[in-house]
């Protein structure tokens, strides 16, 4: 509904000025230009926008100024489909030309296009800041795109809903499309690329829109001096603890349960490799698009390799059923390591994801791996009630180890892990293959058997694995401890390793009611341990 407070009348750019350093941006600072206040048309401009998420920005010449609002899914010719625009700070006229990249780290930084413009007259009233402050304004478009009548309206707030909402609503006339989606018009009307397209072009204009330290205070270091590209030996990893816990200096994820990648961009060059330097590429080819992914190159990001279910669980065993492209086959990005010239591992990690969050612009194939602050008790329950492998805890403030840390701990809601397969025992009946393998740890004395697992298979992963098996097949035992089974063993080269989910550990340090989930080529044996988890000491 409506709502009865008057708007701010448009004119004003010292929002605007406030979020910009104009010694350190080419941005116009702003000049007012007047308008009669019966001019017959006016300017309007549409930029399509991808920043922390993909939005349209809807801006109508207004008070010497461009009035805006930032349309989330956009305008559209389909009559009286109410589209929410939440009412944003006023730019100046010359704005209304822009398209380029604006840098990662900056105020609304991402790539923008010029999706639309032209120009409109009044419907109704004879001044459009006048309409605008009245909480109304009713205008006829003419535009390459959009063209006919539109009402835009303020209204009334949800409740603990910030900003100032208002609805775009294309009204009934001979240009309204009941099939009408904007995604379906994606170039710029100014140059005909796409916002992929400017992301990529390393020739795009360039705005900086954040406030820096002045001159004097700055550190004298030279702002087009790179600093190298990290190339990390190891991934930061997380210590397992005993229980969730609560505290405000932690944040706390969801444990994605896929394969841990390391992707690095460098202009057209792309890898994605795992924990033991494989190529993830040659299984996952279809992730060959996360070259255009990210608003600002070079850029190094750590994730996780996901297959996600409708309901956007991750779950490690699909990505094992197909060698093409598994269903719901995703990346999720929990931080950044390098972006903009800066080598950000020393940065706090709190920092690292905002920027992360703000890079991301393709969303169908990258997920930005959101947190909770404090409350890990609670996303804890939620992960246990959905089923999922746990979570990980994170010092807000930590920086990027390329080690095993205490910044870093993980809560599972069952027990799984990963094992060292040395032999396996022959089939009984019907079963083809083998009957089970036989699973180590690596401790102090060597590979230690710590049991058999014999279910979880398929007569697909049968025929695989045990195809690869005969290809390691060795005389001797590879473990250090005497190895008990109900079948004739065979022994194998301690190559493969696999993971398990399993109930517990017995008193003899076995394993209880064991499952086979899947082959982790991205493990390597020789750190293959017992995870064996430590009291949490937030």
């Amino acid at each position: 509904m409506p709502s009865s407070r008057r708007a701010a009348r448009p004119g004003s750019l010292k929002k605007y000025r406030e979020k910009r350093d104009f010694a350190q941006t080419p941005e116009p600072s702003g000049r007012k230009e007047r308008l009669p206040k019966r001019a017959a048309k006016a300017r309007f401009v549409v930029q399509m926008h991808r920043a922390t998420r993909l939005h349209y920005d809807f801006r109508l010449e207004a008070g010497g100024v461009l009035a805006s609002w930032a349309v989330p899914k956009g305008p559209t010719l389909v009559p009286l489909d109410r589209r929410l625009a939440m009412h944003v700070e006023d730019h100046p006229l010359d704005y209304r030309d822009f398209e380029g990249n604006i840098p990662a780290g900056q105020y609304g930084a991402g790539s923008v296009i010029v999706w639309d413009r032209g120009t409109y007259t009044l419907a109704e009233g004879d001044d459009p800041a006048t309409e605008i402050a009245n909480g109304k304004i009713k205008f006829v478009m003419a535009g390459k795109k959009l063209r006919g009548e539109f009402t835009l309206v303020k209204i009334k707030p949800r409740e603990g809903e910030h900003g100032e909402p208002w609805l775009l609503l294309k009204d009934h006339d001979q240009y309204a499309d009941r099939k009408y989606d904007p995604a379906d018009h994606p170039e710029s009307v100014k140059s005909g690329k796409t916002l992929a397209d400017v992301a990529r072009d390393p020739r795009a204009a360039t705005w900086q829109s954040k406030r820096v330290a002045s001159a004097a205070s700055r550190p004298r270091r030279p702002s087009a001096k790179r600093e190298p590209i990290p190339r990390p030996k190891n991934l930061m990893l997380a210590t397992l603890v005993d229980e969730a816990f609560d505290d405000p200096e932690w944040l706390f994820e969801i444990k994605w349960d896929g394969y841990r990648a390391l992707c690095t961009i460098e202009g057209t060059e792309l890898t994605l490799v795992s924990r033991n330097g494989l190529d993830m590429l040659e299984r996952f080819p279809d992730l060959r698009g996360l070259r255009s992914a990210f608003a600002s190159l070079p850029v190094v990001v750590d994730g996780e390799i996901v297959s996600l279910d409708a309901r956007g669980r991750s779950a490690f065993q699909r990505l094992q059923e197909s060698q093409k492209k598994p269903a719901g086959l995703t990346y999720a990005a929990f931080d950044l390591l390098y972006a903009d010239g800066t080598d950000l591992r020393a940065k706090p990690l709190e920092e690292r994801k905002a920027l992360l969050e703000r890079l991301i612009q393709n969303e169908d194939l990258v997920l930005y791996s959101k947190h909770v602050v404090g409350k890990g008790n609670a996303l804890f329950a939620r992960a246990r009630e959905q089923g999922l492998e746990g979570i990980i805890g994170k010092r807000r403030a930590s920086t990027y180890q390329e080690r095993r840390s205490r910044d870093w701990v993980k809560v599972k809601t069952g027990q799984e892990q990963e094992f060292v397969v040395g032999g396996w025992t022959e089939p009984k009946g019907s079963r083809k293959g083998f009957g089970a393998l036989l699973l180590g740890i690596y401790d102090k004395r060597g590979l230690r058997f710590v049991g058999s697992v014999g279910t979880g298979f398929n007569a697909k992963i049968l025929r695989e694995l045990s195809q690869r098996l005969r290809r390691l097949e060795r005389d001797t035992s590879p473990f250090a401890n005497t190895v008990v089974a109900r079948a004739p063993v065979h022994w194998a080269s301690p190559q493969l390793v696999v993971e398990v989910r399993f109930s517990e550990w017995t008193r003899d340090g076995y394993l209880r009611q064991p499952a086979y989930l899947g082959l982790r080529p991205d493990k390597t044996p020789r750190e293959v341990v017992a995870e064996i988890p430590v009291h949490a000491e937030p």
